[in-house]
């Protein structure tokens, strides 16, 4: 599930940005950046989601969506460790549909 990445994508191209320049804001490796919008690599935690708002100039409600996102991609990875398929599981349809809305 690639909810986290989508948001990224989609809030990285809004503003403009490149992989490459994205990298370069946040002092990392443009790959860091390709693998967590291809769902790649988990989310990345609090402080780090903080400092793609900043290198973004996110507004508040744009960090609270990519925070959701972060959330929910990271429940359904823990159901997909588990062996279960998020397609099957009521976490998938709700968070699939939180986030079509947007």
């Amino acid at each position: 599930m690639r909810l986290f990445g989508n948001q990224l994508v989609k809030m990285r191209q809004e503003r403009n940005l490149r992989v490459g320049e994205l990298a370069a804001l946040l002092g990392c490796h443009p790959s860091y950046i390709t693998h967590l919008e291809k769902g790649r690599r988990h989310p990345p935690r609090i402080e780090d989601l903080r400092r793609l708002a900043m290198a973004m100039h996110l507004s508040a409600p744009d960090l609270q969506t990519l925070q959701q996102a972060a959330i929910w991609t990271a429940a359904v990875t823990r159901v997909e460790d588990l062996g279960f398929s998020p397609a099957d599981t009521l976490l998938h349809d709700a968070a699939s549909n939180l986030f079509d809305q947007k």
